[in-house]
């Protein structure tokens, strides 16, 4: 992999895109409260109570960035000159292949079940596909 011919402008914006699709997917617009109590929560309950939030977001935006670097590269490294289509195809099969599979075991195994897990994951490859669809538009 290539990291040198990544565009940083490339990566700020998919970074950025990424974080929005997460904001709306997991919004009070999005699938935030139907998640919520699927992982056993109440409405009550504050998100991300006792945390400190500098760090959640910190450490989402973090995630981000390393995700949209190694997109940025396997992409590069994949296609001279690719395509949006091209970009949102690798987004969504890194997204199922990379982010959605290894996590359904995590998912069953700590008894959440695939309700959750597709909740999580939708987010993910939706994430991952706009990111690459980035990606390859800015070059």
């Amino acid at each position: 992999m290539d990291f040198s011919s990544i565009n940083p402008l490339g990566v700020l914006l998919a970074v950025l895109a990424g974080f929005a699709v997460n904001f709306v997917w997991f919004g009070p617009i999005g699938v935030f409260w139907i998640w919520w109590e699927a992982i056993g929560r109440s409405r009550d309950e504050q998100p991300g109570a006792g945390m400190n939030m500098g760090v959640v977001f910190g450490s989402t935006i973090a995630s981000i960035v390393v995700e949209v670097i190694v997109l940025a590269a396997v992409l590069g490294g994949l296609y001279e000159s690719p395509s949006v289509l091209q970009g949102i195809g690798l987004g969504v099969a890194v997204g199922v292949g990379v982010a959605a599979m290894p996590s359904l075991g995590h998912r069953l195994f700590s008894g959440q079940g695939f309700k959750v897990w597709l909740l999580e994951v939708g987010a993910d490859i939706i994430g991952a596909g706009v990111m690459g669809a980035v990606l390859a538009a800015i070059g």
